[in-house]
């Protein structure tokens, strides 16, 4: 455990590494939630019907990429405010960003919901209508509860501002779980469908979020409870200065991730993003490791960098190199047992070849490297270098996607992700090598 805690035994430190270890016991949970709904949602649906759902609800992810980056904003801005012991402040920053979210998500639900009856979805999924029958609804109910689930899940990001990550985990994960037990009941009935399946995932994160609203500000953080006489428009700048750069971020991303759902859906069928979507999910279980270990780093980033503790951000990014290794070698070992674990865990229903195995696998290594150190710059709130990346990687991603996915199939697309986000891997690091060496200048140093 020496090895993946932070540092030292600073108030800020055990606090992390308090919330680290709760974290753990919270993702486990999630974890082992994840790897049961895989198998019951493929009972429960067909790998045709289990493709489609996958490929839409990676589209639907997009929804949670339109706050205009708010949520993190407000993150940031919280946290250096909670740093400061200035709680006036911070109640004006959650009632503005509050606020304006709920503002831009009931205007993307309005906009969004006239154009999501308009898309032809048989067309965009390549699904065929004989086995996918209301394929519109499903698409339409999906995306109004993913808009409300983004308006009131930004109660999250008060708990991940005040260093309280587990908490924002527990929401989470309680939400997979409600999702579990509500496919689990459905099971047992004989009217199974995509539609029962898409309301069930959407619905249950909303309730969950609407539950935890009030115990948040009416019992645990009063002094934070958003009020709408509170809001000001002048904090806007504020929070949207290091909020569009979030967006940014957060898109381009979710582009790399969804488009490929789309482009082999499109290239190879609905059934093909099945084996590729559970070896995803295998190897970002060491993903769901890193966020615990590294998550709490965010806002004790900000807390450091407000407060001008240069060691022990120094330290940190120490920490941050030998969890690297450490996870990449918990790749390795799940790769070799990838096919026992497999058998165990869907069957033989679905083959998932080792190639493609191997070629995520490498993947899910850039991109832990990649955002281990992102979570550092993002808590200083240097994101000038990885937005301009990211938003290049994502622009030229569908051309060679497209290309690389027909030349050499699945692992093709994968091939191409892995390499557009080498670059982002490394930029990382030399930004935070530099930042910690004090040599960061001009577009380094934003």
């Amino acid at each position: 455990m020496k090895l993946i805690s932070l540092l030292g035994n600073d108030e800020r430190t055990k606090k992390a590494n308090k919330n680290a270890l709760m974290s753990i016991g919270i993702k486990g949970i999630d974890a082992l939630t994840q790897f049961l709904l895989v198998p019951l949602t493929l009972g429960f649906l067909n790998p045709y019907e289990y493709g489609i759902w996958l490929t839409l609800n990676s589209i639907l992810v997009w929804i949670n990429s339109f706050d205009i980056g708010l949520g993190n904003g407000l993150r940031n801005q919280l946290a250096a405010a909670v740093a400061k012991d200035d709680y006036k402040l911070a109640k004006s920053l959650v009632s503005t960003a509050f606020i304006m979210i709920a503002i831009l998500m009931l205007i993307i639900m309005v906009i969004g919901g006239f154009f999501v009856l308009k898309i032809n979805w048989y067309s965009v999924l390549n699904a065929n209508l004989e086995n996918v029958p209301n394929l519109d609804k499903v698409v339409y109910v999906s995306f109004a509860l993913f808009c409300v689930n983004f308006m009131v899940k930004s109660v999250g990001n008060i708990y991940l501002a005040m260093q309280m990550p587990s908490i924002n985990n527990l929401l989470v994960t309680m939400g997979h779980v409600l999702s579990l037990m509500i496919i689990f009941c459905l099971s047992f009935t004989t009217d199974r469908s995509l539609f029962k399946v898409a309301l069930s995932f959407s619905a249950s994160p909303v309730v969950i979020y609407i539950v935890a609203y009030p115990i948040t500000f009416n019992i645990v953080y009063k002094k934070l409870k958003p009020e709408i006489y509170l809001f000001r428009k002048e904090y806007l700048n504020s929070l949207f200065n290091v909020s569009v750069l979030f967006f940014l971020l957060q898109i381009s991303g979710v582009i790399l991730f969804a488009m490929s759902n789309i482009i082999i859906s499109n290239l190879f069928g609905p059934d093909q993003v099945t084996p590729y979507n559970i070896s995803y999910r295998y190897f970002t279980l060491v993903n769901l490791l890193l966020s615990v270990l590294v998550q709490p780093i965010w806002t004790a980033v900000t807390d450091a960098q407000t407060k001008g503790d240069d060691k022990w951000i120094k330290d940190c990014v120490k920490k941050i190199e030998r969890l690297v290794l450490i996870l990449g070698l918990i790749i390795l070992f799940m790769l070799l047992m990838s096919s026992f674990v497999y058998r165990l865990w869907v069957g033989t229903s679905v083959e998932i070849p080792f190639s493609l195995n191997l070629a995520i696998a490498f993947y899910v290594f850039i991109t832990i490297t990649s955002t281990a150190f992102s979570y550092f710059l993002n808590g200083m709130g240097k994101l000038r270098v990885q937005v301009i990346n990211t938003v290049f990687v994502a622009i030229i991603f569908f051309p060679l996607c497209w290309f690389f996915g027909k030349s050499f199939g699945v692992n093709g697309v994968v091939a191409t992700m892995c390499l557009l986000n080498f670059s982002g891997a490394i930029l990382n690091y030399i930004q935070v090598k530099r930042i910690t060496k004090k040599t960061a200048s001009g577009i380094w140093a934003k």
